[in-house]
């Protein structure tokens, strides 16, 4: 039994990590000199693509919202520990340039009146890759909770309501150099 085990074990881990490198391969960005850290954060939050929205979800399998997303990939790709709601992350993290955005930096967006931050993204970089609409554009991924479908997803930067929605660009990692 205990064979059985071990070698079903080592069959799934393959896998797991086989769906893995499949799922952060889904595309690539253009950039000449993205550190390593920030490729492991990309791949990392690619790996969640099409995990399900839900408002206070913090699990990726049964629902998760946006600040609980970023946190989750930065904790699991970089061992960052970051607060609880979007308008904490903003709070915590250093604001730079949007000519100074690199893969692996955070997107931050208000929508309202109240002033506060209401949603956090994860920067990928421009597209490359079989989906036609987002090639050669700027991307970022998050979980988002409105529209058709919701859930973590590829998003432009440029679309009509994350371009009037935009705020500021946040950094967690070093920049690349």
């Amino acid at each position: 039994m205990k064979n059985f085990i071990v070698k079903h074990s080592v069959k799934f881990f393959i896998f797991s990590a086989a769906a893995f490198i499949l799922c952060a391969a889904a595309f690539s960005v253009q950039v000449r000199h993205v550190s390593d850290a920030r490729q492991k954060l990309i791949n990392c939050a690619l790996s969640y693509e099409g995990s399900p929205y839900r408002y206070g979800g913090t699990d990726p399998a049964t629902g998760i919202d946006c600040s609980a997303y970023v946190g989750l990939v930065a904790r699991k790709a970089a061992g960052i520990n970051l607060p609880r709601t979007a308008d904490a992350i903003y709070s915590s993290v250093k604001i730079i340039s949007e000519k100074d955005i690199e893969p692996g930096d955070l997107l931050f967006f208000r929508a309202g009146n109240s002033g506060k931050i209401t949603h956090v993204g994860i920067y990928c970089g421009r597209y490359h890759g079989p989906r036609k609409q987002f090639d050669g554009k700027k991307v970022f991924i998050s979980a988002v909770s409105d529209g058709t479908p919701t859930g973590v997803q590829l998003s432009l930067m440029k679309s009509s309501f994350w371009k009037k929605t935009y705020f500021a660009v946040g950094r967690i990692l070093p920049a690349s150099k």
